[in-house]
């Protein structure tokens, strides 16, 4: 059942597919003939000697390699055996394949050149192409005696891999552990990055030791693809910041770290196009985290998680803008969302544009499921969660976001817990069928910020009315209830779909109406009374105004029924009719008119006086009506009204006319008075013509008629009596 005024976000097949497809890095081109031993450069494998120049001559050579088939450079190959060895610069066209039982290990702290002061990466490409880092072998950062130089100020730690601007970079089924910083970190705009098959490791932050600030991969780029890796550190197991776009994450499995994020620092070109997809987390801190703060922040839009497993994670779903100021977002409230200040902008995080699909997730005890918390002066708009399977301890908090929904989620918390927190937060909560459980929301109004709250095929119960202010609230095919009395505004809105399904809310209290309601039609709507409201206390107020109504329908509230609000709905009123006519016949006047919208009956009324005051004569189903048994010759004024089980229209036009006499023959009635014959006839015969003739007693009857002057005007007369006369004879002619 599908309800208007809500959209269902499809996500099918196909779309992932397409979306996936925005990050297809171009691949490196590197000669594979020429191949290049680091053991031909004096590199030994014991685990002791420094073998900085020899690999580093091996890549140069490689450089320098010919060109075979188009494709120029070379690989230099770290055979089996461990090989210390300090910074390095790789060069364009050259792969670094560490092959199966090689370890390419970092010096250590106490011989690495530049010490914590001014050490250099290890692994740096900076403005190179076609640059490659591959093999079964591993690569060790010796990072243990760096971490604790993560708290000191000033301290410089190298990144195991740092590549900058490069074009067509592939780093690929290597293993990376214990980077001193980061194990990866690309940047550039130069694009085309590839990192897939690659295990990276680091004890996780709350080891003994703990590694500090080892993120597995961070980018700043365009069109990177990460995918197929196995992740477990002691920070971000993936981060990117500003200028980042067409990033696809797919088919990664992480272990500890602090999830895939976003942020801290999202300016400098924003970030846009990212897609998590088919990726599985299992004790990570975070699961998918955007961060950022006022100061630091920019837009991030179009950012897709799809197909998401997580297994006790702290924290599966962040989205704030708090970062800075806040931390890790694991103790917010609504009030104290609502305290924040309002800030001018100034690097304002921007978020919008935010789907999370088919996400399976178990939270650990004391987080929240997930928060959506975007700053007071910049709500976050269009987030979408579909078919989301999130359960944990505590809510889930949305805070300062247009456009939040939740499609088909199933969100479980403990009892002591509401099922959302809101401050100005609009929210849609919304099933493709009714839902089977219900919901509950908590959180305030402060500072003049409400929020707005949809329920379609929901079923949800407000634990403070505070939530819900003046709204709106919109229901369809659910019932919400509230936990308390209501105190409707002159302002507040409430939205009704209504149909066959029954939609309504249901207050545990006292009620105060007030406000507007509006209605909207939903599958099975028709005449009938509905619900709207039910109440256990008592009811005041004003009747709310009704807005918005079906077309077609007629609508008003009663509160004649203890306890409920109604709304009673009916057919339209009637139109009026028009082109009523009167038509005069024998003892009678047929009246017609058109047929009126939406008229079930018509009331005919009639007046002797044009204007009225008219009198109800008959009611009928037809279109006419013939008032039968009138006097002829007075004028009867008519008007029609059309009448449904709503409304009675207001009356037609008039119409008038005045009946004829009686058409049937019938005979005089003769009374002799005094010199004069008395003549009378039936009043309904008013309007025929008396005639007369007089011939001598041997004519009989002849031809020679006479009207009676005035005859017709009179329904008796008399006529003298002339002895003289020979014979008289009398008739009625019609008329």
């Amino acid at each position: 059942m599908r309800w208007p005024g809500w959209r269902l976000l499809g996500l099918a097949a196909g779309l992932l597919v397409t979306t996936a497809a925005r990050a297809v890095p171009a691949l490196p081109v590197i000669n594979t003939n020429n191949v290049i031993s680091i053991l031909k450069y004096g590199a030994v494998g014991d685990g002791v000697t420094t073998n900085t120049t020899a690999i580093q001559s091996a890549i140069n050579a490689a450089a320098a390699g010919p060109t075979t088939n188009g494709a120029a450079g070379g690989t230099v190959e770290i055979p089996p055996g461990t090989f210390l060895c300090g910074p390095l610069n790789l060069a364009s066209a050259v792969n670094l394949q560490v092959d199966a039982g090689a370890i390419l290990r970092m010096l250590p702290l106490s011989q690495y050149p530049g010490g914590t002061v001014s050490a250099a990466n290890f692994l740096s490409a900076t403005s190179l192409h076609d640059v490659e880092i591959s093999g079964a072998g591993a690569i060790d950062g010796q990072g243990q005696p760096w971490w604790p130089y993560a708290n000191t100020n000033g301290a410089v730690r190298p990144i195991m891999i740092r590549a900058v601007s490069c074009n067509r970079l592939l780093i690929q089924n290597v293993t990376l552990s214990n980077s001193p910083m980061f194990h990866i970190s690309l940047s550039g705009s130069a694009g085309n990055s590839t990192v897939q098959g690659v295990t990276i490791v680091a004890p996780d932050s709350s080891a003994n030791p703990p590694s500090h600030n080892t993120d597995a991969c961070d980018v700043a780029g365009t069109n990177i693809l990460v995918q197929n890796c196995n992740i477990s550190v002691g920070d971000d197991d993936f981060a990117c910041g500003g200028g980042t776009s067409g990033v696809l994450i797919t088919n990664n499995t992480y272990g500890n770290g602090h999830g895939v994020s976003i942020g801290s620092y999202t300016d400098k070109g924003g970030v846009s196009n990212i897609t998590v997809i088919n990726c599985t987390f299992n004790r990570t801190q975070n699961g998918v985290r955007i961060k950022s703060d006022d100061g630091r922040g920019g837009l991030v839009q179009n950012i897709s998680y799809y197909n998401l497993s997580m297994t006790n994670v702290n924290f599966p779903i962040q989205l704030y803008a708090y970062y800075t100021n806040t931390g890790t977002p694991s103790s917010i409230t609504p009030a104290t969302a609502a305290g924040q200040n309002v800030l001018a902008p100034n690097a304002t995080p921007v978020y919008r544009d935010i789907t999370y699909s088919n996400i399976t997730a178990t939270s650990a005890s004391g987080y929240p499921v997930g928060i959506i918390w975007a700053r007071t002066e910049m709500p976050a708009t269009n987030i979408v969660f579909k078919q989301i399977n999130l359960t944990g301890d505590r809510n889930f908090c949305v805070y300062n976001v247009s456009g939040a929904q939740f499609i088909d989620a199933r969100i479980t918390v403990s009892a002591s817990y509401a099922t959302y927190t809101l401050f100005n937060a609009q929210v849609t909560v919304s099933n493709s069928l009714p839902a089977t459980s219900a919901v509950t929301v908590d959180g305030l109004t402060a500072n003049g910020y409400a929020n707005s709250l949809a329920f379609y095929n929901a079923t949800a119960s407000l634990k403070n009315t505070n939530v819900l202010d003046r709204g709106p609230l919109s229901l369809g095919a659910g019932t919400v209830t509230l936990g308390s009395s209501w105190n409707a505004a002159t302002n507040t809105v409430v939205n009704y779909t209504l149909g066959s399904t029954a939609t309504r809310l249901a207050v545990t209290g006292s009620v105060q109406l007030g406000g507007t309601n509006n209605v909207a039609a939903g599958p099975g709507f028709t005449n009938g009374t509905y619900s709207l409201m039910t109440y256990t206390g008592t009811l005041g107020g004003t009747l709310p105004v009704l807005g918005a109504t079906p077309a077609g329908f007629s609508c008003r509230i009663a509160t004649n029924t203890p306890g409920q609000v109604n709304l009673l709905v009916g057919p339209p009123p009637p139109g009026v009719p028009a082109g009523l006519t009167a038509a005069a016949t024998n003892l009678a006047i047929n009246l017609k008119w058109p047929a009126a919208a939406q008229a079930a009956s018509y009331r005919v009324k009639r007046s002797a006086t044009n204007g009225g005051p008219y009198t109800w004569l008959a009611s009928v189903n037809t279109t006419n009506y013939s008032d039968q048994g009138l006097s002829p010759g007075t004028a009867w004024y008519y008007v029609v009204a059309a009448t449904n089980a709503t409304a009675e229209s207001a009356n037609s036009p008039a119409a008038s006319a005045a009946p004829l006499p009686s058409s049937v023959a019938t005979n005089l009635n003769l009374t002799p008075v005094g010199n004069a014959l008395q003549l009378a006839w039936p009043p309904d015969h008013l309007g025929w013509r008396l005639q007369i003739q007089t011939n001598p007693l041997n004519t009989g009857l002849g031809t020679n008629w006479t009207s009676v002057p005035g005859s017709t005007n009179v329904n008796q007369t008399s006529v003298p009596m002339n002895p003289t006369n020979g014979a008289v004879f009398l008739r009625l002619v019609y008329p």
